[in-house]
């Protein structure tokens, strides 16, 4: 007997809310039908040409948000006659990294006779008739290393990380504290 009750109570407010429906919507209807074809701001709208010139800019824009750039460095601090602190720091790693410097010549658990060769930012072991740039090791003796390269016979002498520049290392004591 109860569930009879609780499906016309279901019933009744589902036919409620379709009255409180139809009478919001009827209402909306006719709000939005005293809305005029045309506006009462009508006498201030942009004229074409000046349409035309806003829609161009807008696609331009668009244009350019797709636009992918190519270039390497900021062409604002291209061609710089002064040089910041970190363009001096870049330019040093960049000098350090670049060089073939060798650093030690050692024999090894085996009695082989290896050399280490710092080139673009690593350390190389190698040994005679190892390559490295294009260079054959042909002979390691104490602190030099003989190589071939395109019929050239040359050296290299152990040496020691160029200097930074003064400036750079005045920049590091100057963010330093002083306690």
């Amino acid at each position: 007997m109860q569930d009879k009750h609780l499906k016309d109570l279901v019933i009744s407010l589902v036919v409620i809310m379709l009255i409180v429906f139809a009478v919001n919507d009827y209402r909306l209807y006719f709000k939005a039908s005293k809305v005029p074809a045309q506006s009462k701001y009508t006498h201030i709208a942009l004229d074409e040409q000046l349409l035309s010139q806003i829609k161009g800019i807008e696609t331009s824009i668009n244009d350019r948000k797709g636009f992918v750039f190519t270039v390497v460095k900021d062409p604002l601090l291209q061609d710089l006659i002064v040089k910041t602190r970190l363009d001096m720091q870049k330019q040093w790693e960049d000098m350090v990294a670049s060089m073939m410097r060798l650093s030690a010549t050692f024999v090894d658990s085996k009695g082989v006779r290896r050399a280490i060769i710092d080139y673009q930012g690593r350390n190389n072991t190698v040994a005679v008739g190892d390559v490295i740039a294009g260079r054959k090791i042909v002979e390691i003796q104490d602190s030099r290393v003989y190589f071939v390269e395109n019929g050239y016979r040359g050296f290299i002498d152990v040496s020691k990380i160029p200097p930074k520049p003064e400036i750079l290392n005045e920049a590091k004591s100057e963010n330093q504290y002083n306690w």
